[in-house]
Formats: structure tokens, C-alpha cells, sequence
């Protein structure tokens, strides 16, 4: 018989006993659950690693110094543009701005290190699309871009429009040349030492307005005049050639001389900003106006392994959103067609009654010539 003494003893250690043994039981159940868990997430990693965290992508994008930049409010425009695409898409985008032409830079590179270059000129452009260094795509605002700047990229649909400007020449009324012939100015004018002297314009040979100026004198004197162009430069001496466009625009904005090749809408961007009202005009020739269209595109590289991202990016360059804000910020036209322009856009000349001279000059043949055709010119010059 047990001691009725000792039966509490007896069931009080039974009953450790047994929390002991449920306890152990408890620890080796619950460390077998990790293990699977563990076993589990190893697995999943291994099978699908993306479903593992990672590091946000990158764009990096090749562009020019100014981009955006002379707006009113350019922080806060970089902002709206950059930020807004980065936390709706979860990217990071570096901007890298180019010391001098983007092809140029993206050639020697081979494309290695960039996602997307913007700010391509028009023959530039057109090399790039027919360089293999970038990627053949479509996206769906293009639908709203204005095609005909399609014609004077001639990029296939490799690099897309996003603005674009006649380039005109600028003047001042303080000079002594009469508002009458700054008004009507023609090439041959330049041919009369007294108007030639108070003209600027870029050099060719390092500045893309410079090119664009003597691609579009080429084109008036091939395509309109049927002449050989060489003979615009042999008669115009006395013109004042910078190497770039801050050269050209501080000689300008001196007063040291009344005329200087640039944007059209000038007048405009001066009007915003209170300074000095200046005028603008193309050339003209038999009541008609000429210009050559300076379009600016954008292009994605081969070699992007963010190529989705990349397109999402060029999507919101040419959306509504974004190219609303190009007028008052990169002082272009915007390539979305029917947007409304600020009111001081009305004191530039209509781009409706300007001939493109683009129209004249194939950019295959401009490709394939303006190595001889910038060495002709120097050859002149010099």
C-alpha cells in the first residue's frame, strides 16, 4: 500500500515528470517547424530569387547640361519629371551630362553605361539609328507626336522626337542696320560687308547650332537656289564665328554686334524673363521664309538591360504631362501635337509660315558629306 503521506509527493513529481516530457516535446516541435520554414525559404530563394529583395535598378541617362534647366523653377520642374518616374516605378535615374556631342560620347563607348541618350540632333539622330548601338522600339505616345519631324530625323523609330525649333536669326533695333532689312533678311544680304559685320554664328566644326546653321545654308543654296553653297561663305566675309553659343550670346547680349543665329523662340524666353525685347526672323527669298528645324530625339542603347524601364522613361518624356512644360523650360516646341503655347510665344514667328529647309537635304546625304563639307568650310575660313 503507499503512504497516503507520501501520494502527494508521488503525484506532484509524476505531474513534473510529464511538464518535463511536454516541454521537451514542445522545444523539438517547434525547432523541427523552423527547420522547415527555413528549409523552405532556402528553397524559394534558390527556385525563384526573384522573389528575394533586391536592389532598385538604375537608368542612367546621357543628356546635355541644360536640360530643363532654364525654366523658372528648374529644381522643381527636375522634381516633377525625375522624382514622380522614380517612385512610381521604384528606379533610381542618374543623369550624366555630356561635355560636347552625345553621339560622339556614346560612340566611343560603345553605348557601355547608359540606358538612354536625350538630346540627339538631327543628323546625329539619324547615325544613331543607323549605328547598331541602339534599340528599335515603340511606345504608345508616339501616336500623339507630330510626324513630320519623324521625316527630319529619319531615325526609323529608333530615336522619337520630343522638341523642336526653327533656328532664326536673333536681333536687336540699337544697331545701325534698318528693322526693315533685319525684318526681311536673306542669305545674299550677308554678302553686303556692312550687314555681315554685325553678324554671329557658331562654328561648324564644334558647335551643333554651327552645323545645323551651314547644314541649312547648304540646303537653301542646293535645293532652292541650285548654286554651289561654297559661294555663300566666298561672298560673305566679315561674319563674326564663335566657337559655341554662350560665346555667340555673350558677343550678342554686349551689343557689340545686331544680329546673332539662335532659337526662334528668343523673343519669347526674353519676354518671360523681362530682359531686353529683342526680334527674331528666318531668311527669306522671294516672299518666302526659310529655316532649318533643329529636332532633338531621344534613344535607347542596345546594351540597356533596362530596357522596359528605359521605354516607360522615353513614354513619360513625350506624355502630356511632360512635354506641357517644354515651351517654359527647354524654350522648344513641344513634338506632342495640339498643346496650347504660352502667350509669349506669340512674339515669335509662326512656325506655320516658315519653310523647313530640312525639306532639301536628305540626312544620308548630309551623313555621308559633312566631313568634306566642314573641311571646305574650314578651308574657306581659314
Amino acid at each position: 500500500m503507499i503512504d497516503p503521506s507520501n501520494l502527494t509527493q508521488i503525484i506532484l513529481a509524476e505531474g513534473e515528470m510529464y511538464q518535463d516530457v511536454v516541454k521537451r516535446k514542445t522545444s523539438y516541435t517547434v525547432f523541427i517547424v523552423v527547420g522547415i520554414v527555413i528549409v523552405a525559404a532556402a528553397m524559394v530563394y534558390f527556385v525563384y530569387p526573384s522573389i528575394a529583395p533586391s536592389q532598385e535598378p538604375t537608368l542612367n541617362i546621357l543628356t546635355y547640361g541644360s536640360f530643363f534647366q532654364y525654366g523658372a523653377n528648374p529644381n522643381q520642374t527636375m522634381e516633377f519629371i525625375i522624382n514622380n518616374f522614380e517612385h512610381w516605378y521604384h528606379v533610381k535615374i542618374k543623369l550624366e551630362y555630356g561635355s560636347g556631342d552625345l553621339y560622339e560620347q556614346v560612340l566611343q563607348s560603345r553605348g557601355s553605361g547608359y540606358d538612354i541618350v536625350i538630346g540627339l540632333n538631327n543628323i546625329d539622330s539619324y547615325l544613331a539609328a543607323n549605328s547598331g548601338l541602339f534599340y528599335h522600339f515603340n511606345v504608345s505616345n508616339e501616336t500623339h507626336l507630330n510626324k513630320t519631324l519623324y521625316d527630319f530625323l529619319q531615325s526609323s523609330g529608333t530615336v522619337i522626337p520630343y522638341e523642336f525649333s526653327p533656328l532664326t536669326t536673333d536681333y536687336n533695333l540699337s544697331g545701325p542696320i534698318s528693322k526693315s532689312v533685319l525684318e526681311n533678311l536673306s542669305f545674299a544680304d550677308l554678302a553686303n560687308s556692312s550687314i555681315s559685320k554685325q553678324y554671329i554664328v557658331e562654328n561648324p566644326t564644334s558647335s551643333i547650332n554651327g552645323e545645323d546653321f551651314l547644314l541649312g545654308q547648304i540646303a537653301f543654296y542646293r535645293g532652292v537656289l541650285n548654286q554651289s553653297w561654297t559661294s555663300f561663305w566666298n561672298d560673305s566675309k566679315g561674319i563674326d564665328v564663335t566657337q559655341d553659343w554662350d560665346s555667340g550670346f555673350s558677343l550678342f547680349e554686349s551689343g557689340s554686334r545686331q544680329m546673332f543665329f539662335s532659337y526662334a523662340t528668343d523673343p519669347s524666353y526674353n519676354a518671360f524673363f523681362n530682359y531686353s525685347a529683342i526680334g527674331t526672323t528666318p531668311f527669306h527669298y522671294k516672299g518666302k521664309a526659310y529655316a532649318w528645324l533643329e529636332v532633338l530625339g531621344a534613344g535607347i542603347l542596345n546594351s540597356s538591360k533596362n530596357k522596359d524601364l528605359a521605354e516607360k522613361f522615353i513614354n513619360w518624356l513625350i506624355g502630356k504631362n511632360v512635354q506641357e512644360l517644354i515651351p517654359l523650360n527647354e524654350w522648344m516646341y513641344p513634338a506632342y501635337n495640339g498643346l496650347p503655347l504660352p502667350p509669349q510665344y506669340s512674339l515669335n514667328p509662326p512656325v506655320s509660315t516658315i519653310i523647313p529647309l530640312n525639306s532639301y537635304l536628305n540626312m544620308s546625304t548630309a551623313a555621308n558629306n559633312l566631313s568634306n563639307w566642314l573641311l571646305e568650310w574650314s578651308s574657306i575660313e581659314s
